[in-house]
Order: C-alpha cells, then structure tokens, then sequence
C-alpha cells in the first residue's frame, strides 16, 4: 500500500513538471476591424504565443486583440499595434509591413526565462 502510494505521489508531482503543449487545431476570431483571423496558438502553459497560418507571429496587445509581432534590435518581441488578419484579408499598408517582419519570430532568451520564472 505504501509503495502504491509513493508512486502516485511521484507520478503526480512529475505530471506538475511536465509542459502541457498548446491544442495544435486552428482558432478564428473576428478581429475590432472585421477582418477575420485564423490562427494557431503554440508553446505550452510556460511560453506561449499564436502564429498566423502562413507564419507571422501574434501577439496579444493591451486590448486583448492579436497584432503582428516584431523584434527590437536586443531580440526582444513586442506587439506592432497592427491588428493581424488572413491573408486574404489584408491591405496593402499590411502587406508593406509584413514584407519587412521574418516569419516565425520567437521571444528573446530573456523573455524566455522570465515567463518560465513567473510560472513557477
């Protein structure tokens, strides 16, 4: 009975440890402007972030909306205050914008670590 219980109780812990990785199925919402947007959420309950499904990366802004995000010159991620639609959706101003963010941006190794020292 003892070691039953100590293996439960090790299995559970370990279930604390272990990143849970984000439903990989696509989310759509319409966007304050209209425009439709679908998007992947990625990461786990750590780090997390969206991407678009042609590869931009999303972030929330203060208004709980989606804008593409952009990197400052320390690598730092940030939202871009332009709100985020499909493809098919966009404009040319967002077309312009988006000719000059990389695809598949990630946070910075400072980032990184203090969401993962928050979490925990």
């Amino acid at each position: 009975m003892r070691k039953t219980i100590i293996i439960t109780l090790v299995l559970f812990f370990l279930t604390l440890l272990s990143a849970v990785p984000a439903d990989p199925r696509p989310v759509t919402v319409t966007q304050p402007n209209g425009k439709i947007l679908t998007f992947y959420i990625k990461g786990d309950e750590f780090v997390h972030w969206c991407e678009t499904l042609d590869g931009y990366t999303l972030l929330y802004n203060d208004n709980g909306n989606l804008e593409y995000a952009c990197q400052l010159e320390d690598s730092t991620l940030v939202s871009s205050g332009i709100l985020a639609s499909n493809e098919e959706f966009r404009d040319e101003d967002d077309c312009n914008f988006l000719s000059l963010v990389a695809k598949h941006l990630f946070f910075s190794s400072s980032q990184v670590k203090a969401m993962r020292s928050k979490d925990n």
